[in-house]
């Protein structure tokens, strides 16, 4: 349970908490790109102009 009492202490988390809200935010952000990108590809498959 030492590596509990590691965790929750304040530096640790100060730490912690803005690098996993980056990771977070650069995987969700990589999702979005991706979903819209598969949703692109349905599209001209479909035979419709994505552009329009």
């Amino acid at each position: 349970m030492d590596w509990l009492k590691d965790l929750l202490n304040p530096g640790t988390l100060a730490m912690l908490i803005p690098i996993s809200a980056i990771v977070g935010g650069f995987s969700i952000a990589a999702f979005k790109a991706h979903h819209r990108h598969v949703e692109r590809i349905e599209k001209i498959k479909q035979g419709m102009d994505p552009d329009s």
